[in-house]
């Protein structure tokens, strides 16, 4: 069985825009600016965390055959592997695809055709996954934001020993500058999901669904839990 993280989407069933409610148009048109926004803020947030994840990089390849046995440099691929992997997620992308199916496309490519006037809605499944999806790495990211925390501690005191002192404070600014754009990615996916549900409701899902609202409560209580840990 593949790892939940990469379990593929379901497919993506599009059903025309007149087969909508009219009074359900303008919640539409408001729920896809909301996606809008929150792609622009990923992006700005990611772009900013793959700058600092290269210079990251440089400094590790430069320097692990040096370091790698010193007590201060065992953080660093715990901060380089948790960087690649929400990289790899490509959180905008995930956004735009949902996007792109309001205007019947399966693909972002074209870029441009997401500003085109919405002519299709997706099927309940598809946004119930992509609402799952991005609560998931809301708690990834709560993971992130404390290997980040040991990271910054353990820097903190290797710096007290003197020893590779310039090093040691260039991983820990990076390190910092990481931790910074994270609270900006939890706070974007969360404002994803939670237009998901909402985009669930418009599409008139059941209250008693397992999926919905109550999902986003579950991940919540999880990301509390990881808080308290």
């Amino acid at each position: 069985m593949p790892a939940e993280r990469c379990r593929a989407a379901p497919a993506i069933t599009l059903f025309p825009r007149s087969s909508l409610s009219s009074s359900h148009h303008k919640g539409i048109d408001s729920l896809l600016k909301g996606l809008k926004t929150c792609s622009r803020r990923l992006r700005a947030a990611m772009s900013s965390l793959t700058d600092e994840l290269r210079i990251l990089e440089r400094l590790y390849y430069k320097n692990k055959n040096q370091h790698r046995m010193a007590l201060f440099f065992r953080r660093v691929p715990e901060i380089r592997r948790y960087g690649q992997r929400l990289v790899e997620l490509d959180l905008p992308g995930r956004v735009d695809l949902l996007r792109a199916s309001f205007v019947g496309l399966n693909s972002t490519t074209d870029q441009k055709a997401l500003s085109r006037t919405w002519s299709h809605v997706p099927e309940q499944p598809y946004v119930s996954f992509v609402m799952e999806r991005l609560m998931s790495y809301s708690t990834l990211v709560c993971k992130v934001r404390f290997g980040e925390f040991r990271a910054a501690s353990h820097f903190t005191l290797a710096m007290q020993s003197g020893a590779f002192i310039q090093l040691i404070v260039l991983f820990a600014a990076i390190s910092s500058r990481m931790s910074a754009l994270l609270p900006e990615l939890e706070e974007v996916l969360h404002l994803g999901a939670s237009t998901c549900d909402r985009l669930l409701v418009v599409l008139d899902v059941s209250v008693s669904s397992p999926v919905g609202s109550g999902l986003i409560e579950y991940f919540r209580s999880l990301h509390v839990n990881l808080l308290r840990k």
